[in-house]
C-alpha cells in the first residue's frame, strides 16, 4: 500500500514515550511488508465531536452537526488519540497541520465558544509539535486540554498550551517532558540483497550530516549536543513559559499519575471529560482566551472582564478602568498572564512601592540632622571668627575648625592659671600651670 511520508515513520526525532514507541513498533513492520493496515471508512472514531452548553449532554459527531442551522453555543471536543505526526497519514492519523485547519473553522463560527482537546497519546514526531503549540497558545478562543490516558511527550506538548488541563483521576501517565532519536539503517538489507551502499561526500562538504554520520559509527556524543539537546532545552522553556509554577523535576522526563501530575502542577485539576466542556463554557463568559485577542460571541456582543491593577497600568502606561489581558513576549511565544498571577504582581508592586516611601522618610530625616549639624558647626566657625568658603563640603568645614583649635591650642598663656594657696606644693610645678612664665615670677623665686 502507499503510506503518505512514509520517511517520516521511520527516520526521526520524537517527542515521545517510549513504551508508547515500542507499542507502534508491530504496525510499522506491517506497513514495511507491504500489508494494508488503514482503517476502513466508518470504522474509526470521529475527530471532532461537538457538546452543547447543557450538563451531560451527549457528544454529536460534528459530521452530523449542523451549526449554521443551530442557534446554540457549542464546544468543539477535537481527539488527539493517536501517535502525533505532522502530516495524515494514510493508515490513519490526521496530521497536525489538518488538526489545526479544521480547529480555524471553529476560531471563525460564532457559535463556538471555545475547544476541548481530549488526548490519549503517548507523543509523536518533533515536526509539527511546537508548530502546533504556538497555534493552540495564540486561539482566538479559550482551549481546555483534558486527558484520561496519555497525556505524554508531543501530546503534553501541545495540551501545556491550553489555559487550563484537566486529567481523570484514572489517567495513566502525563509528563514523559523529553527528546529521543529513532532511525533504521537499511544498508544490512541493501547488503542481503547484493546491493553495496556507498556514500561520498564534496571536499567542501565536511560538516554535512557530521553528526549523523558519527551517530552511525556508533558516536552519538555529537548528534545528542547538537541536535537533540537543543530540541529539548526549546521543549522545557516552552513548558515554563505556559506553566511558571511548574515542578522542575518533570524536566528530566519522567511520568505521573494525576494526583502527582496535580502536585506538580503538569495540570490544574482532576475532573471529567463534562468538566472540561464546563471549564470552556466557564472561560468564555470571563473571555479568558489563549491569545491576546478578544473572541466575540455569535452576537458579537460577549463581555470582557476587566480587573483594576493601578500598580501594574502604571508601570506599563495602561490606560482606562482595569486590564483584561496582559501578555509579554519571549522570543516568539506569547505568554497570558492569569488573574492569580496579576494579583502577585500588583501585590509586589504595591509592597515595593510602600518600602520606598518609607526608605525615602528616613533619607529626608537624615538630611535634617545633616542640615541641623552643619549650622552648628556653621555657627562655631563665625564665633571664631574662622574664614571658610560658603560652597565649602561640611567635612572641610570640619577639618578648618579642628585646624583652628589645635592652631589656639599651641599659643603661649593658652593654658589656665591658678594663684597658690595654701598647701600647694612649691617642688610641684604640675599643679601650677605655666610655672616658668615670666608673669609667675613670685612663684619662681619662692
Amino acid at each position: 500500500m502507499s503510506v503518505k511520508n512514509l520517511h517520516s515513520l521511520i527516520n526521526g526525532r520524537w517527542f515521545i514515550d517510549k513504551p508508547y514507541g515500542h507499542s507502534l513498533l508491530p504496525s510499522l513492520f506491517t506497513i514495511l511488508e507491504g500489508k494494508d493496515i488503514s482503517i476502513k471508512s466508518g470504522e474509526r472514531e470521529p475527530d471532532i465531536f461537538i457538546s452543547l452548553k447543557k450538563s451531560n449532554a451527549p457528544l454529536v459527531a460534528a459530521s452530523g452537526f449542523d451549526s449554521g442551522n443551530n442557534d446554540s453555543e457549542y464546544v468543539a471536543v477535537i481527539n488527539l488519540k493517536d501517535p502525533i505526526y505532522k502530516y495524515n497519514q494514510e493508515c490513519g492519523p490526521s496530521g497536525t497541520k489538518s488538526k489545526m485547519q479544521g480547529m480555524k473553522s471553529y476560531a471563525q463560527d460564532p457559535n463556538c465558544i471555545g475547544v476541548v482537546l481530549d488526548i490519549d497519546s503517548g507523543g509523536g514526531q518533533v515536526s509539527g509539535t511546537p508548530e502546533f503549540y504556538d497555534f493552540i497558545a495564540s486561539f482566538k478562543k479559550p482551549v481546555v486540554a483534558y486527558t484520561d490516558g496519555l497525556m505524554c511527550s508531543a501530546a503534553y506538548y501541545i495540551g501545556s498550551a491550553a489555559s487550563h488541563i484537566i486529567a481523570n483521576k484514572r489517567a495513566d501517565a502525563i509528563g514523559s517532558i523529553g527528546v529521543m532519536v529513532s532511525f533504521i539503517d537499511f544498508s544490512g538489507i541493501y547488503e542481503k540483497q547484493g546491493a553495496k551502499l556507498i556514500t561520498e561526500y564534496a571536499t567542501q562538504s565536511t560538516e554535512k550530516n557530521k553528526a549523523f554520520e558519527e551517530l552511525l559509527k556508533g558516536n552519538p556524543e555529537l548528534y545528542i549536543k547538537t541536535e537533540l539537546d537543543p530540541i529539548a532545552e526549546d521543549f522545557i522553556n516552552d513548558i515554563k513559559a505556559v506553566r511558571p509554577g511548574i515542578d522542575p523535576s518533570v524536566f528530566k522526563g519522567g511520568t505521573w499519575n494525576a494526583q502527582d501530575s496535580l502536585d506538580k502542577k503538569l495540570i490544574d485539576s482532576i475532573g471529567t471529560l463534562q468538566d472540561a466542556v464546563n471549564k470552556v463554557f466557564e472561560l468564555s463568559t470571563t473571555d479568558n482566551s489563549n491569545s491576546n485577542n478578544n473572541s466575540n460571541s455569535k452576537k458579537g456582543t460577549m463581555s470582557k472582564k476587566t480587573k483594576s491593577f493601578p500598580a501594574i497600568q502604571k508601570l506599563i502606561g495602561a490606560k482606562g478602568e482595569g486590564i483584561a489581558t496582559i501578555s509579554t513576549v519571549l522570543g516568539n511565544k506569547g505568554v497570558q498572564l492569569s488573574e492569580a498571577q496579576l494579583e502577585v504582581l500588583e501585590n509586589t508592586l504595591v509592597a515595593n512601592e510602600a518600602a520606598i516611601t518609607a526608605a525615602t522618610g528616613k533619607v529626608a530625616a537624615a538630611e535634617g540632622v545633616v542640615t541641623a549639624l552643619e549650622g552648628s558647626v556653621d555657627a562655631v566657625l563665625t564665633t571664631a571668627k574662622v574664614a571658610v568658603a560658603a560652597e565649602a563640603t561640611i567635612e572641610t568645614k570640619i577639618t578648618s575648625l579642628g585646624a583652628e583649635i589645635a592652631r589656639l591650642g599651641a599659643v603661649p598663656g593658652a593654658k589656665a592659671t591658678k594663684a597658690k594657696a595654701e598647701g600647694d606644693s612649691f617642688e610641684d610645678k604640675d599643679g601650677i600651670v605655666n610655672a616658668e612664665d615670666a608673669h609667675n615670677e613670685f612663684y619662681n623665686k619662692a
